[in-house]
């Protein structure tokens, strides 16, 4: 009997890429997305969910998978006049970026009858907060906490739950650049040095595949030194750290302050 392996976000690069790897390897692969198809490529078998209620995270417990690859998530593409987080964005990638997995797991720990390794994808970008994605990190922050915080609790509660956490930094294609609908020209130039440089997807998901064989708690893929400056920068002196959030929105950000009436 296939293996078998939930991989949410079926139909993103990072997802896509990790169905047709377990494919390639013979394993069954059910494909969750919230988009009504009836087949992808990178899956064996679709299955629609909202990733929303804790109903729908149940119904993918249920399955009983060996392995599941919670990886589904969203980014702000669409901002306000002056840059600000949109309140009905900002509510859906909470959800699907942090809430989701998190209920995910407990569902999963409730019922899990066989051993079943959950991965919760991650960011690089969880270690300080952003003016430039600050929904995307903070759902990112989130998901981090949560998972090594509750891994041990839940690893204790049922055995047979392995929850564990994988990094992944940017992925070349056209979500990686994303933050720049934020950058003036100056800060789009530097964006564009880390988005050309980034790695391909199936490279990245070979990555988290050996992670997921190594039976390590956390994985990421290569994190620039300058990201781990920026996180004991945070944490070290964290109001010199905002003030020099304010003086980068300043700096790069393509929005202005507006003129007094």
């Amino acid at each position: 009997m296939a293996s078998t392996v939930i991989v949410t976000g079926i139909t993103g690069t990072l997802g896509s890429a990790l169905g047709k790897l377990y494919l390639q390897r013979g394993w069954e692969v059910y494909g969750v997305t919230r988009q009504t198809i009836d087949r992808h490529n990178a899956c064996s078998q679709v299955i629609t969910s909202a990733q929303e209620s804790i109903a729908d995270a149940a119904a993918l417990a249920a399955l009983e998978p060996d392995l599941v690859y919670l990886n589904a998530g969203a980014i702000e593409k669409e901002i306000g006049a002056m840059g600000e987080p949109l309140s009905e964005l900002t509510q859906s990638i909470t959800t699907i970026n942090y809430t989701f997995p998190a209920v995910f797991a407990l569902e999963a720990a409730k019922s899990a009858a066989r051993p079943m390794d959950i991965i919760a994808i991650g960011s690089i970008a969880d270690g300080s907060p952003s003016a430039f994605g600050p929904v995307y990190h903070a759902s990112k922050a989130a998901l981090h906490f949560f998972i090594q915080g509750t891994s041990p609790i839940l690893g204790t509660a049922n055995p047979n739950i392995k929850l564990r956490l994988y990094r992944p930094g940017a992925i070349h294609g056209p979500l990686s650049w994303a933050p720049v609908n934020r950058l003036n020209d100056k800060g789009h130039k530097v964006r564009a040095k880390r988005c050309n440089s980034a790695p391909p997807a199936d490279k990245v998901a070979q990555h988290i595949e050996r992670f997921q064989q190594s039976g390590k708690w956390v994985g990421n893929y290569d994190e620039p030194i300058s990201f781990k400056l920026l996180k004991f920068f945070y944490a070290l002196a964290p109001n010199q750290y905002c003030r020099m959030q304010h003086w980068a929105w300043r700096r790069a950000s393509k929005f202005k302050r507006p003129e007094a009436a």
